[in-house]
């Protein structure tokens, strides 16, 4: 029979892996946002954009903190895109 035994990670753990990212981010230029991502009812999937020149993430703020670390481990991982069109509003 298989141990189903797996390392728990504590949600400080997780929290400080988070800010730790975010500050990579910071580092990168990328500001974070964590905003109820939600038009007429329907769940936005968030994402990168540029405004005025600098890019800023948009990440659901009721995802886990996993999901947050996973979302900003990808953008921090990768080079940003420069296809992004420069939104001035």
């Amino acid at each position: 029979m298989k141990s189903s035994k797996q390392k728990k990670i504590s949600s400080r753990d997780l929290q400080d892996k988070l800010t730790a990212l975010e500050e990579r981010a910071s580092q990168k230029g990328i500001q974070v946002h964590y905003d109820l991502l939600e038009a007429a009812g329907l769940k936005l999937k968030g994402g990168i954009c540029k405004i005025r020149g600098e890019h800023h993430l948009f990440i659901d703020r009721r995802k886990s903190a996993a999901d947050k670390i996973e979302t900003l481990q990808d953008y921090i991982d990768n080079p940003l895109p420069e296809d992004i069109p420069d939104n001035d509003d």
